[in-house]
């Protein structure tokens, strides 16, 4: 959480931290702004003193929503005044503003270096601004960072947020149903009023419109995937494949709101009826999908819950990612993994080694077991997310029905 901040600073010995890059694609900035729009922002912090945002003068008002110290860079650092002084050289100016920036802000120690940039531009940059530094050290992190182990909990209002996400996504994704059943049904086909087929296409535009319609955006591309390519976990559903009665349709949506967090649910339909094993790896599914929810809580070590899924489909005769590393038939991956900025954050619910973390209140995971049969033409998942509340309980963010075949008019 972001009230962690200086305690993780200090257990990482960083003085300071600075955070760089357009917020648009930039988990970190939006994380300390709740997701303002702005560009070529600057956010600094010393340890145990404000968080600071540097702006630009055109974005006053949205800077201002952020409830942050503020320093307009117009007024501050004025950019044409850099260029002029370094004859047009825009890395030169890049360098001597964030020198002065530096300075100003008492930026000294070690100065944690984060945010979005082009990767090569970033290191001639930074490379080029450690020189002009004294009595400051540029720090990078890896893989466990700063803010990946702020993030890996998430506070009430962060909570909210995602549960609005989840609240948006569960409409789109009744309309969608709703969309593929005003069609028409001739015979194992489902066709549009011209007589032609519905494919995973057009479902997939009337999503994105919708998507669009309640203010969030679709980052990756759903997955929307009917038979055989349900049967790939990752498979995202050719888009000109007709939708067909009795074939699983695995639909995984992960669309984000404005702030910038993430919802994830995945339901398995199968529309007029569901075939003998279609239906029966559904129940199995459902059963190990309730029971997993149901164990979820605080303290409990995240690889538990995967034990247990694995035991569940070994005991079923299906192959796992245990029983079969590299497979896939089956189970073939962990049970979930954290939601929040990221699609994909902290904790990972998963047996890997060196995997010893316990549920915590703020931990948002989704849950989401499934069983692939590529080569019999189906797969099945399904998936909820849900967050541990600060007073331990458990807070379903999914509020959509399970229900297998989807009646069609």
């Amino acid at each position: 959480m972001k009230q962690d901040l200086d305690r993780l600073m200090a257990e990482r010995k960083l003085d300071a931290f600075l955070v760089i890059g357009d917020s648009t694609g930039n988990p970190v900035m939006n994380y300390l702004t709740g997701g303002a729009h702005l560009e070529r922002a600057l956010i600094v912090k010393r340890r145990d003193a404000p968080i600071t945002l540097i702006h630009g003068g055109m974005e006053r008002d949205t800077a201002a929503a952020t409830g942050l110290r503020l320093v307009d860079r117009d007024a501050h650092y004025n950019q044409m005044q850099y260029l002029q002084e370094h004859e047009g050289d825009q890395l030169a100016a890049q360098v001597a503003y964030l020198s002065d920036v530096i300075k100003n802000e008492g930026l000294t120690g070690r100065l944690g270096v984060y945010g979005m940039f082009d990767a090569g531009a970033a290191m001639t940059m930074l490379n080029l601004l450690q020189d002009r530094l004294f009595d400051t050290e540029l720090v990078g992190e890896y893989g466990d960072s700063l803010f990946a182990a702020a993030r890996v909990t998430k506070d009430d209002a962060e909570i909210a947020q995602m549960a609005e996400a989840g609240r948006r996504t569960a409409l789109v994704v009744g309309e969608v149903q709703e969309f593929i059943r005003s069609h028409a049904v001739r015979g194992e086909m489902v066709v549009k009023a011209d007589g032609e087929p519905l494919t995973i296409g057009d479902v997939k535009a009337f999503l994105r419109g919708r998507v669009l319609h309640h203010g969030m955006l679709e980052n990756h591309d759903t997955i929307f995937a009917q038979g055989r390519e349900a049967g790939v976990p990752h498979n995202r559903g050719a888009e000109t494949v007709a939708l067909r009665l009795g074939q699983a349709i695995v639909f995984d949506i992960f669309p984000r709101i404005e702030s910038g967090y993430f919802h994830d649910m995945t339901r398995t339909w199968s529309l007029g009826y569901a075939t003998d094993e279609v239906l029966a790896a559904y129940e199995q599914v459902k059963a190990i999908f309730d029971q997993t929810m149901a164990a979820a809580r605080v303290g409990l070590p995240c690889r538990d819950l995967q034990a247990m899924t694995l035991d569940f489909f070994e005991a079923k005769g299906h192959p796992t990612a245990r029983t079969n590393p590299g497979g896939h038939d089956g189970y073939v991956h962990s049970l979930g993994h954290g939601v929040g900025l990221d699609i994909h954050e902290e904790p990972r619910l998963s047996i890997a080694a060196g995997n010893a973390t316990l549920l915590a209140p703020g931990h948002v995971v989704s849950i989401e077991p499934g069983l692939y049969y590529p080569d019999r033409g189906f797969g099945v998942r399904v998936e909820d997310t849900i967050a541990l509340r600060s007073d331990g309980s458990v807070l379903n963010l999914t509020q959509f029905p399970y229900d297998l075949v989807v009646p069609m008019r």
